[in-house]
């Protein structure tokens, strides 16, 4: 079966020899409470290009989106833009990149940033997170990046984190009922909302905030850390299967009490046979669903 992961991550080696130090010597502390917390073992993996692509082929994974992370200063959020594009032109039939962006900034500093990011080849814009990088639905930089990506026909990727459940290093709260004025104030944006959306999905029960996010999917990274397999069966339910989109955030380890490398394969297998779904909401989870939004 065709496989698309829509939520993936890479960094440069140089990052995964010390990420913490690398992290404080760029200003980015957190990130390094994420990836390198002081008081608990790390889930974080690390991967190269070459590793990435051997996951994917040992678990069938025929393309990854490479997400650029929700960085606090927009020079490194370029600095992540160019190792994105360089892996994606290594393999561009297996790879596609997205921006890592900083919509904190004023309206011409983030459009500077997207066409800088446009013509390094990537084609969407995230991970972003509004409480890290300090932006809502009415900052000038995300009104701008909304109706440039709207423009330009390029999904955005939010971080979503659940309002109450996992407490964690880093962990910040994003702001769920903003993500409904997004989505209104601009219904034709591809919004993908991460981590099936920290819950909003659940809130399509009620008719008036359907209507809203009728434009907006839900990944599912991350999800063995934050739920059990059933949430696949409840939330399409809810929402439809259209709106879901595989993801994994690999390389994080998703079972870290028996993961010691990250695999695409483990996740994988546990949606296959544990979720509950037919061949077809597979297939469209897996593959179609993202097709159609950004046609590979």
């Amino acid at each position: 079966m065709h496989t698309i992961d829509c939520h993936t991550h890479c960094y440069p080696p140089e990052i995964a020899a010390d990420p913490r130090a690398w992290a404080e010597s760029h200003g980015e502390s957190h990130w390094a409470d994420l990836v390198a917390p002081l008081d608990r073992p790390s889930i974080q993996g690390w991967a190269t290009l070459e590793q990435t692509l051997a996951a994917m082929d040992a678990a069938k994974v025929q393309k990854s989106v490479l997400l650029g992370w929700y960085w606090e200063n927009q020079a490194t959020c370029r600095a992540q833009n160019r190792v994105i594009a360089e892996w994606v032109q290594t393999a561009p039939e297996r790879l596609i990149g997205f921006a890592a962006i900083h919509p904190g900034q004023s309206a011409t500093s983030v459009i500077d940033q997207l066409e800088h990011a446009r013509a390094l080849g990537l084609r969407g814009v995230g991970e972003l997170h509004p409480g890290i990088q300090r932006f809502s639905s009415a900052s000038p930089g995300w009104q701008a990046l909304a109706d440039w990506c709207v423009a330009h026909d390029w999904p955005v990727n939010l971080h979503a984190t659940e309002a109450v459940g996992h407490d964690h290093p880093g962990s910040v709260p994003t702001p769920l009922n903003d993500f409904l004025h997004m989505a209104e104030a601009s219904p034709d944006l591809k919004l993908i909302l991460a981590h099936w959306g920290g819950g909003l999905a659940f809130f399509e029960l009620n008719p008036r905030l359907r209507k809203l996010l009728k434009n907006v999917r839900y990944d599912t990274s991350a999800s063995p850390l934050l739920y059990e397999p059933s949430i696949f069966r409840r939330v399409i339910d809810i929402v439809g299967v259209e709106k879901v989109l595989f993801g994994s955030d690999y390389p994080l380890r998703l079972y870290p009490r028996k993961q010691k490398k990250p695999d695409y394969s483990t996740y994988l297998q546990s949606i296959r046979t544990e979720a509950n779904l037919s061949p077809n909401e597979l297939n469209a989870i897996l593959h179609e669903n993202f097709n159609q939004l950004l046609p590979t």
